[in-house]
């Protein structure tokens, strides 16, 4: 069993949970001396016992976004020395804060993640994630907790990829499940030996299925395991998955409750931005089963989004956002349906029969305003179709494309 801090990832379950209610009852008071819009909430609310949690008001992401961007920080803007932004309900910005010692946690904490993928300091990590991507950040400070030696350059195009995994020769492979299947492809196009390449660990970003999860581990020759995380809360660094395949909460600083089907979290130590029972719009399951892994922390098992959050290529998504692209151009108002696959989305808008008896030039010049505006506003690639109310092509959606939560 491989385990960075055996303290608090093995610690015997009553030890656990008083220390989870001592840093509830230190956290409630920050909140009560920092944050006036939780200070209404809670009133006069005290804690003696981790079943008055229950009493406690909710946190949202609405409550994030009303308070954009800092009004729901616990310090000063002079500690928070590091700042990310997520996308919250209506695709409306959520801004997440970090003081100095939120981010030596938060690099404690993944590091935890790669100990049990089986990464020490001899291993060299190459990761690929492509502009922007907010959990990059939580990787490097991981590794650099472990002391592991880190490809700088995040390869802008798949022949730089394999060229650094055949020049580098790095063990650690930490990306995206996209970029990931790119990459087996690819090298089955060309008839690559992946045991010509080093790897023996990929860590993939977010859960995959096991069809998934298998295509990666032959592709690449190399053990898979993923990352489950939330922008708000942390991502990596909310649980890791052990050798026996389950996601362990790190309850010493992470306290989850399920509340209709939905994973609700308490972050016991964050300063900047503490959360109190955070409503993470995400359908959950928490098991508290022995696990063989030895490891004493609940087992969440996640499933899909409940707000109606895509996602295309990384980039989370909502479908008002793409009602409000469209609204820029000339097919304002039309009727759309979306179908989202793993790198795009293909957008079919109705449009009359009279358009159709047009130019065809004039139908290429929308659809390539459409698809640019896509670019430019939401940083996605789309694959514009437009189509007569009549259409077969809306009732039936082109096959192999499925939407994604």
């Amino acid at each position: 069993m491989n385990v960075f801090d055996r303290r608090y990832e093995l610690m015997p379950r009553a030890e656990l949970e008083q220390l989870q209610l001592e840093r509830l009852q230190a956290m409630l008071v920050r909140l009560r001396r920092n944050v006036r819009r939780v200070r209404e909430k809670i009133g006069d609310a005290r804690v003696e016992s981790l079943a008055d949690l229950a009493r406690l008001p909710f946190t949202t992401p609405e409550d994030l976004v009303e308070s954009f961007p800092y009004g729901m920080f616990a310090l000063p803007m002079r500690e928070v020395i590091r700042l990310h932004t997520t996308v919250g309900p209506r695709g409306k910005p959520l801004v997440i804060g970090h003081t100095r010692n939120d981010l030596a946690q938060w690099g404690r904490l993944v590091a935890r993640q790669l100990v049990a993928s089986g990464v020490t300091a001899n291993d060299v990590i190459q990761m690929c994630f492509g502009g922007g991507v907010y959990g990059a950040a939580g990787y490097l400070f991981g590794a650099q907790v472990i002391e592991a030696s880190v490809i700088a350059e995040d390869s802008a195009h798949v022949d730089y990829q394999i060229a650094t995994l055949q020049n580098y020769r790095p063990t650690v492979l930490i990306t995206t499940p996209g970029n990931a299947l790119g990459l087996v492809q690819v090298m089955e196009q060309r008839r690559l030996d992946p045991q010509s390449l080093h790897l023996r660990t990929v860590l993939l970003s977010r859960p995959v299925d096991r069809e998934t999860r298998e295509r990666v581990a032959a592709g690449l020759f190399a053990r898979v395991q993923c990352n489950f995380g939330l922008g708000e809360i942390l991502n990596p660094g909310l649980c890791l998955e052990c050798e026996a395949g389950h996601f362990h909460v790190h309850e010493d600083h992470f306290l989850p409750e399920i509340q209709d089907g939905e994973l609700v979290l308490t972050t016991l130590c964050r300063e900047a931005l503490p959360l109190l029972r955070y409503r993470t719009r995400v359908a959950c399951e928490l098991v508290r089963d022995k696990c063989p892994c030895g490891r004493t922390s609940v087992i969440l098992q996640p499933g899909g989004r409940r707000d109606g959050r895509l996602r295309v290529n990384e980039t989370p998504l909502y479908e008002n956002q793409i009602a409000e692209v469209l609204a820029r151009t000339k097919a304002a108002g039309r009727p759309f349906t979306v179908t989202v696959s793993e790198r795009r989305i293909v957008v079919s808008i109705e449009i009359s029969d009279d358009l159709f008896a047009d130019a065809v030039g004039l139908i290429e010049d929308l659809t390539r305003e459409i698809e640019s505006e896509f670019l430019a506003r939401l940083g996605i690639e789309a694959d514009v179709r437009l189509i007569s109310p009549w259409s077969q092509l809306h009732q039936n959606p082109t096959p192999g494309e499925e939407d994604q939560a």
